[in-house]
């Protein structure tokens, strides 16, 4: 066994000294802050070099490796390429900000996002415009930035600002998160005057509300009659709801406290799964329970080339989120690790969860996907190499009442082209293969 205690005291001896003082800690922090700033521009130039050394791979595979390399999703990566496209060819003055510390990453891609339907002239023109307006005035936050970015654009182009908005606006959707404490967030993007309506109705019946002496918060009464309008309840509470639930067995008797999983929203507090757990079939809230003994759910396979019906919520409960590292988007494709058409089956073992985004650029040209590791504890984990040859590992996630500790995902190492890896080839995406094959995803 190792000697924890000299271990720490090692450790201890090595780590770098702290600031004597408080201004010496505060004078730290903003070289740190600087050179964190020279590391991001020092990023988006390799990320732009990166794209030209790679003209014919397509930015859903570019940004995919941007964000493994990263430890960021596939969406983030696409973000973190076009960024640095946009500072390498449209905004060198913004660049040069960002390597001397003006400015930070965020603010640089907030630039970037507001000029970005300008062709490339007007992007040098508003890139000295911007970059002056920084240089006067250095203690901008990041909706002054936004706004004063917002306004060369629209002076440099007023109809492409306008065919912005109109674009944004058909885009409008909703969408929602758990924040993991027994509340959600929905964000409905809707048309800025919409939205400006909709504040103002809850808010005015909210006002009502209160003067005829409802004694809730202002907040509790808007965001109660925000559900209730949208689930024609006129209770919230009453909202019919379907729940798979994914409960140990100790959890569910009263003989542990483990937390169990709702499909969906995380983990919840064992008495919560218990009261779930029991609702009445006759009541409006209708769960799917599933048990889990510890370190794994059961098997299951299908002799059709589809995953659909217990299988596909098999999947989905076990794997949770998209299976690509860092990604953490809801499942969409119910995917063929080794593809159908390349004699894989249609089984739990040969299954993954995968956004949509991840689920294409998996058919890819370079990219290739094969399950290292499933066994009868329940671990599944798959190896996702990429063109360039790193390799990523993908574990799901541990059932309730598991107690294996987890081992480092998302590692990388490069091989050279064409090694073959240590398990053995992997089958993966072919050549021209833009879009799944019937039945690799459902």
């Amino acid at each position: 066994m190792p000697n924890v205690a000299a271990m720490r005291q090692s450790a201890a001896a090595s780590s770098p000294s702290f600031p004597a003082t408080a201004a010496a800690c505060v004078d730290e922090l903003a070289r740190l802050e600087d050179r964190k700033a020279e590391i991001a521009a020092r990023q988006a130039r390799v990320t732009a070099h990166l794209s030209s050394l790679c003209p014919g791979s397509s930015d859903r595979s570019l940004g995919a490796q941007v964000g493994l390399a990263r430890r960021e999703s596939p969406y983030r990566g696409r973000r973190l390429l076009t960024l640095a496209r946009g500072l390498d060819h449209g905004h060198p003055e913004v660049l040069a900000l960002l390597e001397d510390g003006t400015l930070n990453e965020r603010r640089a891609e907030l630039i970037c996002t507001e000029t970005d339907t300008l062709d490339i002239d007007q992007r040098r023109d508003a890139d000295r415009a911007i970059a002056r307006l920084i240089t006067e005035n250095p203690e901008w936050g990041d909706r002054t930035i936004e706004h004063e970015a917002r306004r060369v654009t629209m002076q440099a182009d007023p109809d492409g600002s306008t065919a912005r908005r109109e674009q944004a606006q058909a885009g409008r959707h909703v969408s929602a998160r758990s924040k993991g404490d027994g509340t959600g967030l929905v964000t409905g993007t809707v048309p800025d005057h919409e939205m400006v309506a909709i504040i103002a109705s809850l808010e005015e019946s909210a006002e009502s509300l209160r003067a005829s002496g409802d004694d809730r918060t202002r907040a509790q009464i808007t965001a109660d009659l925000f559900v209730e309008r949208l689930t024609g309840q006129s209770v919230a509470a009453a909202t019919p709801v379907h729940i798979e639930l994914v409960v140990p067995v100790a959890t569910l008797l009263a003989e542990g406290d483990e937390p169990a999983e709702v499909h969906g929203l995380g983990p919840v507090p064992a008495p919560v799964a218990r009261r779930l757990a029991l609702a009445s079939p006759d009541g409006a809230t209708r769960v799917r329970r599933l048990f889990a003994q510890p370190g794994r759910l059961v098997a299951m396979e299908s002799s059709t080339q589809l995953f659909d019906g217990l299988l596909r919520s098999f999947v989905g409960l076990r794997d949770r989120r998209c299976r690509t590292p860092w990604c953490d988007a809801p499942i969409r494709h119910h995917d063929h690790v080794v593809q159908r058409r390349s004699g894989g089956a249609t089984s739990a073992a040969n299954a993954q969860g995968q956004c949509e985004s991840c689920s294409y650029t998996k058919e890819e040209q370079g990219w290739t996907h094969q399950v290292v590791r499933t066994d009868v504890d329940g671990v599944h984990e798959v190896e996702i190499a990429t063109p360039t040859g790193h390799r990523y590992r993908s574990r799901a996630p541990t059932p309730p009442g598991d107690v294996v500790p987890p081992e480092p995902a998302g590692r990388s190492e490069a091989v050279s082209d064409g090694a073959t890896p240590p398990d053995g080839p992997g089958v993966g995406a072919e050549d021209g293969d833009t879009d799944p094959a019937p039945g690799d995803a459902a």
